[in-house]
């Protein structure tokens, strides 16, 4: 009797530790929003900035009519709904999690790009996404988009320090059995073999320790494992590092 509630001790002091290490990882998230939402938000503050200026022009040089003044307030206007849709992208990133439920693989891919696309674009990272069907998994959507920002971040990251020719992340989604696979691969020429079985260890990061905590991976297969019951593995592929996401699909007549 004593050792099964040892054994149940152990259990539940591991699930804190996961919990723990889930919750520290969201909070360092909570940085690499802040940066996503400032570039996001770098151009339409420079283009409103532009707008005002012409407006100062126009009224200067006697050229400001109802209709001049109009046009300039709708592209001010635009531009706030572009702002206010980043921010509300992103707050709903960072709410908490409801419970599990039935979602697309490329519905919650193209929710983890829409944050990360602009930032790709602006170091001239080149995305390319092919997939077979529209699969479906089971998990927690919110917290899956999650373990693909980490991904695609340590992606974007590699690729910006080791600066290929061309800098590429490809991401493929297909169908093993009855399992939907999901690989994120970069050209960036792969994990040295000294780090590749401790990369999703906790708090083991190559980054200098102020821009990195060493959680995200480790956060991106607790995620993938604990809560969605499928298998996250890294490894080298000739061109760069392979990151393999392996889920249960959801068949249609199981929704």
């Amino acid at each position: 009797m004593n050792l099964e509630a040892e054994v149940q001790k152990q259990l539940l002091e591991l699930r804190e530790k996961d919990t723990l290490l889930i919750a520290q990882s969201k909070l360092a998230a909570v940085g690499e929003t802040l940066a996503h939402i400032a570039h996001q938000w770098k151009q339409p503050l420079a283009q409103i900035n532009s707008v005002v200026a012409s407006i100062e022009a126009d009224f200067e040089e006697g050229k400001l009519d109802g209709m001049q003044l109009e046009r300039h307030l709708n592209e001010i206007e635009k531009l706030t709904y572009y702002m206010s849709d980043t921010i509300e992208s992103f707050n709903t990133y960072l709410q908490p999690s409801k419970g599990q439920e039935v979602f697309g693989m490329r519905e919650a891919l193209d929710d983890a790009v829409a944050l990360v696309r602009g930032l790709l674009e602006s170091k001239q990272i080149a995305l390319e996404i092919s997939m077979e069907a529209p699969y479906q998994v089971r998990g927690v959507k919110k917290e899956f988009v999650q373990a693909l920002l980490v991904i695609l971040n340590n992606a974007k990251d590699i690729l910006i320090e080791r600066a290929p020719a061309s800098k590429e992340i490809h991401i493929t989604i297909y169908r093993e059995a009855s399992n939907v696979l999901l690989d994120i691969v970069d050209n960036a020429g792969g994990i040295e073999a000294q780090y590749l079985e401790r990369i999703f260890d906790p708090y083991f990061t190559t980054k200098p320790h102020s821009q990195g905590t060493g959680h995200g991976l480790c956060m991106a297969k607790l995620i993938i494992e604990k809560s969605m019951h499928g298998e996250l593995l890294a490894s080298n592929e000739p061109q760069g590092a392979k990151f393999s996401i392996s889920l249960d699909i959801v068949e249609e007549e199981n929704v």
